[in-house]
């Protein structure tokens, strides 16, 4: 039976020079994200490991090992004591990492505070305020999460995946309406927007209760938060680690073509 079908074009195929759309392109740039943060874990994953089999060794050179292994098992016993430290050590190793960071920030950002539409919302009087402070929280910069990379309406910046994408003009998302300063995708707002409260922020207010707005110019700042303990940063290494679990899930369970599409015939040969 002919592989074709009868009006003379084939399933699946596509032309040469065809235009990628926004959600395939976009499919192949989380994979290669995706690729990148499995690359940089296997990394830190070594990196815990050298630190620990150099701790390990160090204790059983200097004579620290209170009970040294049967004779003949020194390497078997130093495999199994190095394999029960890295567990502890990779979340230590991750969280140096990313206190070095000049901005405090991963390589590849995803939110990692659940599902958007579980959270509570904030309830700021927007409406009322909206004319003095002229929407600047929509200016800032933050992570999405696979569940908006997965809906496609948030859009991210591709040359910092996955932060909100923003507009070169005024710094502001690109869902923001310049004319009104409203969100145009209210429905589908990420998650840190729908929990953000700007009564305390001093990016936006030198004073709430009295209407006292901050500069313009503070919104360009970014927020100057106390350095993080090691348990905070230990609790984010382990959010972080579920989060890309989420994504690498939403990857493996996602398709290039969501039903069948009729293309050209593919060329004849001769």
């Amino acid at each position: 039976m002919s592989d074709e079908a009868g009006d003379g074009h084939a399933f699946g195929t596509a032309a040469p020079y065809e235009t990628v759309t926004r959600a395939d392109f976009e499919r192949a740039l989380r994979h290669l994200n995706l690729t990148d943060l499995e690359l940089r874990d296997a990394i830190m994953q070594l990196g815990a490991r050298v630190v620990t089999l150099i701790d390990e060794l160090t204790r059983r050179v200097d004579g620290v090992e209170p009970e040294p292994a049967p004779p003949g098992t020194p390497a078997i016993a130093a495999e199994h004591t190095v394999e029960a430290a890295v567990a502890a050590n990779l979340p230590e190793t991750l969280a140096a990492v990313r206190a070095a960071d000049a901005r405090g920030r991963w390589r590849v950002s995803l939110d990692v505070g659940g599902s958007k539409y579980e959270a509570e919302p904030s309830t700021p009087p927007c409406d009322e305020v909206l004319h003095l402070c002229q929407a600047r929280c929509c200016s800032f910069d933050f992570a999405l999460s696979t569940e908006d990379l997965d809906e496609g309406v948030i859009r991210w910046d591709y040359g910092q995946p996955y932060l909100i994408r923003q507009r070169a003009s005024d710094r502001y998302c690109v869902h923001n309406d310049p004319a009104t300063q409203r969100c145009t995708v209210h429905h589908h707002r990420p998650r840190t927007c729908r929990v953000y409260d700007c009564t305390n922020d001093p990016r936006v207010w030198i004073d709430f209760a009295r209407r006292v707005p901050a500069p313009m110019e503070a919104a360009l700042i970014q927020p100057q938060h106390a350095p993080e303990s090691g348990f905070e940063l230990m609790d984010r290494v382990r959010a972080r680690a579920a989060a890309v679990t989420a994504e690498r899930g939403a990857m493996a369970n996602s398709w290039a073509d969501p039903g069948p599409r009729r293309g050209p015939p593919p060329p004849r040969r001769g």
